[in-house]
């Protein structure tokens, strides 16, 4: 009877310093976005973040106008949090190196009267601030429904600025004929154009 006892209480104290472990590094890896990733995560739900929904118009190289919605996602959600601090092994590249705590993933849509682009889009801040934005790529989600005789969105170049409700990006482009094939002519100052869009936080 004793000897069931002491097995009992050793598993009892076995799940208590696992639950003990699992919540510190939770709490750490929280802690440590909140530093780092200041453009990400607050513990003010009202702050002004990077991460969250854009909408702004511009006009594309062929003088269309056009209209992007950009939702930058939160790089790591709640869920993936639990998960990661469940685990028993960890990368031995700890925290992960600082290119990737600046690194973001989001999603991307176009709106005009030739029709709709979707994009996947991913970049990173230029530091912790997140004020200055490096270059941000945008891919295409579906090829075979990509628009043709457009000209599609390629990139957002290095410099794009966000403060507070107001984020700014310089997109570049590439043409797709109507084969789907992409074309450029250096003969036609379109195919070079950039253009200068102002988007503002859409507010939930």
């Amino acid at each position: 009877m004793a000897k069931g006892k002491t097995i009992l209480f050793f598993l009892f104290g076995l799940a208590v310093i696992s639950w003990g472990i699992y919540e510190w590094k939770y709490y750490f890896s929280y802690r440590n976005d909140l530093a780092e990733r200041p453009w990400a995560y607050s513990e003010d739900k009202a702050a002004h973040l990077l991460v969250g929904e854009w909408q702004g118009d511009f006009l594309d190289p062929d003088g269309v106008r056009k209209t992007m919605r950009l939702e930058i996602l939160v790089p790591m959600t709640e869920d993936d949090r639990a998960k990661k601090a469940s685990r028993r092994t960890r990368r031995r590249s700890g925290l992960g190196s600082r290119s990737d705590q600046q690194r973001f993933d989001g999603f991307a849509t176009v709106t005009s009267q030739r029709g709709i682009e979707e994009y996947e889009c991913y970049g990173a801040v230029r530091d912790k601030t997140g004020s200055r934005l490096n270059t941000v790529h945008f891919r295409v989600v579906d090829e075979k429904q990509q628009l043709r005789k457009n000209f599609n969105v390629l990139l957002a170049e290095d410099g794009g600025q966000w403060q507070n409700d107001s984020l700014t990006l310089t997109l570049a482009f590439t043409y797709t004929t109507a084969t789907g094939s992409g074309y450029s002519s250096s003969d036609d100052p379109r195919f070079d154009k950039k253009v200068t869009v102002h988007l503002s936080r859409v507010k939930s």
